[in-house]
């Protein structure tokens, strides 16, 4: 591809990646609890408008949240086709994973794409002119970020570019090919950059002086850049977590701006009197309406001369028709989002174990849904990682399966009381472990230690101790039992 191609080619993703601004502006907004009072009249924009300027009563973050803290991977297996062979968690790929941080920054991955719709992975060489390439791993914003495929294609990527502001008076492009990458930049005027008038810098141009900087050769033969996307279609755009309830969410955050302003007008009851004599100005005779006279307090009481005067109070207004709207309205997010009401509590009572388990499994499948699309991501990701390496097997291994920790939230009881149940089928000890939680790394840890155990019981029977009996049973730390 050819210098002005490339441009042209830069051009197009960018108009595109431009069109999605306003939405993932939105949606993050959303996210951050920035709203606006979509419901509320212009007379109560004019009447009440700064008072709730900044108010929001957010749940678009719960619902974003609830799936990604959920959705952890903790290592990836690579097959060998072979049943003989089961594969187990691989320990390169790990280190792999560990080295670019990204047992924590997936979890960043996972959220920015249920807020955004979309995040990215780039994987690329740490350093390309060290002795032993490693991969670095990094996850980007779908601001600054857009994947297009091949036509017909959902999986096979053709091109992808990543833009990016710098902080000295440039914005940056690089142009990724399966074959190679383009880098370019142009001015935009800020940090006080001064050009000469006769530049047209304001246009993309080649980034560095020598050709090679500009152009870089792609050995790994794809395109190095991942899209995760949320909710995938067919057709259609990927969808943020919180898209369907942004609606609703304007409408609690209207109907408790309304609460509280009926709050603050008529939540106290009001006090009227009649037939009061007020009392008159010595000089001109003229009665005296002090609002003073009439702000009671706890030193204050009110008297009458006339007896004829009468005292009474006005009903309160009843806030609890709002409170009835805004828990429909919360539900209605609960179930649209497939969120557990557990969620939207202050407080959980009265519920049982079994009650919270039902509750909860509509959040859990759609968690196991999104491990399906999502480990395909990861899978490509950790197979470009070890192309950067050279290493072609697992980097076209088409046998990669991302394990990941379980979706569903249960008790320390009932977590180990399924694995014990596991065993008794027949499961496997390795099997039962990582259904138990445990990350491959500590798998491998107890495996150690299982192996120290036994060597260390296997010493103490060949080698036993002056005035042991070797054949004395032992109890679980390794000493003989005392025998009456």
């Amino acid at each position: 591809m050819t210098a002005q191609e490339a441009l042209r080619l830069t051009s197009v993703l960018e108009q595109e990646l431009d069109k999605r601004q306003k939405d993932i502006t939105l949606w993050n907004n959303f996210y951050k609890g920035e709203h606006n009072l979509g419901f509320a009249s212009d007379r109560f924009r004019q009447a009440f408008g700064g008072m709730f300027e900044n108010f929001a009563d957010n749940w678009c973050e719960v619902v974003c949240d609830a799936p990604a803290e959920r959705l952890t991977p903790v290592g990836f297996r690579f097959g060998t086709g072979d049943d003989k062979d089961p594969p187990a968690a691989d320990k390169e790929a790990q280190r792999i994973w560990q080295a670019s941080s990204m047992d924590a920054w997936s979890r960043v991955a996972h959220t920015e794409a249920s807020v955004k719709s979309r995040s990215f992975i780039l994987v690329w060489a740490a350093d390309p002119d060290a002795d032993e390439v490693e991969p670095e791993i990094t996850v980007e914003d779908a601001t600054q970020c857009i994947v297009v495929y091949e036509p017909g294609s959902r999986r096979r990527r053709k091109a992808a570019l990543k833009r990016f502001a710098g902080d000295d008076g440039y914005e940056y492009a690089t142009l990724y090919l399966p074959d190679e990458l383009w880098k370019f930049r142009r001015a935009t005027g800020g940090s006080g950059l001064v050009l000469p008038p006769s530049l047209n810098l304001f246009q993309w141009q080649p980034r560095g002086d020598r050709p090679e900087q500009q152009r870089i050769p792609n050995p790994l033969g794809r395109v190095p850049i991942v899209e995760l996307r949320n909710r995938p279609r067919l057709t259609d755009d990927p969808t943020p977590e919180h898209k369907q309830v942004i609606p609703i969410q304007g409408a609690l955050n209207k109907l408790i701006a309304d609460m509280l302003t009926a709050s603050e007008a008529g939540a106290f009851p009001a006090r009227w009197g009649t037939g009061i004599d007020l009392p008159k100005d010595p000089i001109t005779g003229q009665e005296i309406d002090d609002p003073e006279l009439w702000r009671l307090a706890v030193n204050k009481m009110l008297r009458a001369s006339n007896p004829a005067a009468r005292f009474g109070n006005f009903e309160a207004a009843d806030l609890s028709n709002f409170v009835a709207g805004i828990t429909l309205l919360t539900e209605h997010v609960s179930a649209l989002s497939r969120t557990p009401p557990t969620y939207f509590m202050g407080k959980v009572q009265n519920v049982s174990a079994d009650g919270l388990t039902v509750a909860d499994s509509a959040l859990a499948s759609k968690c196991r849904d999104k491990t399906l699309f999502l480990g395909e991501d990861w899978e490509e990701v950790v197979r470009l990682a070890f192309l950067v390496k050279g290493d072609e097997q697992r980097g076209n291994n088409p046998l990669a399966e991302t394990i990941w920790r379980d979706v569903e939230y249960r008790t320390e009881a009932q977590h180990i009381d399924a694995v014990l149940k596991k065993k008794t089928l027949g499961v496997p000890w390795r099997q039962l472990m990582e259904d138990a939680g445990y990350t491959p790394t500590q798998i491998d840890r107890m495996e150690r230690m299982l192996e120290e155990d036994a060597n260390r019981a296997a010493r103490s029977l060949a080698f036993p101790m002056p005035g042991e009996d070797p054949g004395a049973p032992q109890d679980q730390q390794g000493d003989p039992q005392v025998l009456a």
